[in-house]
């Protein structure tokens, strides 16, 4: 675990702002506007609405117990700026709109909780509560602190909840922006920012590791790829952040790696084990129809790599699908920018359909 023993101030504030924003990396990759790159496939059918239903009744009950001033920070307008205000930074280096949790009473906590249920699965929900208690071990660990905490995360609502309209429940802060669209009874969690530091950590006198099976399923692909393969999915120059994390939306990659198409049956049996980590999250109702999805395309799905194969090494990686792009990033550096395979970024988009593509 990074231990952060820098001494308050200007300098280490600067290097944790470059340790977690989403950076320039030094990347082969082109970086392009969307609007320019190929059409992208989206899945179709919601496979029935009974999840959005859960999420919009839950929504409108916590809205039922806000005051009147709690109800005009937590609601704002569906624009593309409101939409994009969202990052991997602490609160004490990016200004959040919304209600932060440890504004609520247990009551309005609770009800924001049993949002998250309803969007999520259950592991994906384990991952969102996994995350932010780790940033209460983080502000435990001692040294600098930049605002962290476990109930130091932001709700707010973008649009207007119904049945049939397109709306946008946020909930993030630090190392977590989870975007939950619903169009009717369709939903996304594109875009969403995963990250952790700790990585992983105890509690209760058990390991608790956020983000452990898309570490562990990606070594187990690269570790599968003969020589030729690993030649191919192996980036050309350093990539040592995501490159579509926040504030770029509407941003897209140049398919880079080893094609699906190349890999035996074994192998993309992996990667497609791989991708149901990142499509999981969501609820499994909804995910239904991007898993099948994403089968649908693997042979059209590319995966590149960068670092050692051994699992204990910082690594990059990337899972380009035509639906989707997933990148994922182990920190180094130091002081602020320590990490090595204990301080995750990662990223799930989906192309053309972040925030569900109507705006």
């Amino acid at each position: 675990m990074s231990e952060y023993r820098l001494a308050a101030g200007v300098a280490a504030l600067l290097l944790f702002a470059t340790a977690c924003g989403s950076g320039d990396s030094e990347s082969s990759s082109t970086s392009t506007d969307a609007s320019t790159s190929a059409s992208a496939t989206t899945p179709s059918g919601s496979g029935g609405g009974h999840a959005a239903t859960q999420v919009l009744t839950a929504t409108k009950a916590f809205l039922a117990i806000l005051d009147d001033e709690q109800k005009v920070s937590v609601q704002a307008e569906r624009t593309a700026a409101n939409l994009s205000q969202w990052s991997n930074l602490p609160d004490q280096l990016f200004e959040r709109a919304g209600l932060r949790m440890d504004s609520l009473d247990d009551e309005q906590q609770a009800a924001v909780l049993a949002i998250l249920k309803a969007a999520l699965s259950e592991d994906g929900y384990e991952q969102v509560t996994g995350i932010t208690y780790g940033d209460g071990v983080l502000k435990d660990a001692g040294g600098i602190d930049l605002d962290f905490g476990a109930d130091h995360y932001w709700i707010r609502v973008l649009g207007t909840p119904s049945e049939t309209g397109q709306w946008t429940l946020q909930y993030g802060g630090h190392h977590l922006a989870v975007n939950v669209t619903l169009t009717g009874d369709t939903m996304t969690l594109g875009p969403t920012l995963w990250a952790a530091q700790p990585a992983y950590y105890d509690k209760d006198g058990s390991e608790v590791e956020p983000l452990k099976g898309e570490t562990e399923k990606a070594f187990q692909v690269a570790q599968s790829l003969d020589d030729e393969q690993f030649d191919t999915a192996e980036l050309d120059t350093a990539v040592t952040e995501i490159v579509l994390g926040a504030g770029q939306d509407g941003k897209t990659l140049e398919s880079e790696g080893v094609k699906a198409s190349d890999l035996d049956a074994d192998q993309q049996k992996l990667l497609l084990d791989l991708i149901d980590e990142w499509i999981t999250p969501l609820n499994d109702e909804q995910a239904k129809a991007r898993l099948a999805d994403a089968e649908k395309n693997l042979k059209n799905t590319y995966f590149a790599w960068y670092g050692s194969t051994e699992s204990d090494q910082p690594i990059y990686y990337r899972v380009q699908s035509p639906s989707f792009t997933i990148e994922f990033a182990h920190q180094q550096g130091q002081g602020a920018n320590a990490g090595g395979v204990t301080h995750i970024h990662s990223i799930y988009r989906e192309n053309g359909n972040d925030y569900g593509a109507e705006d």
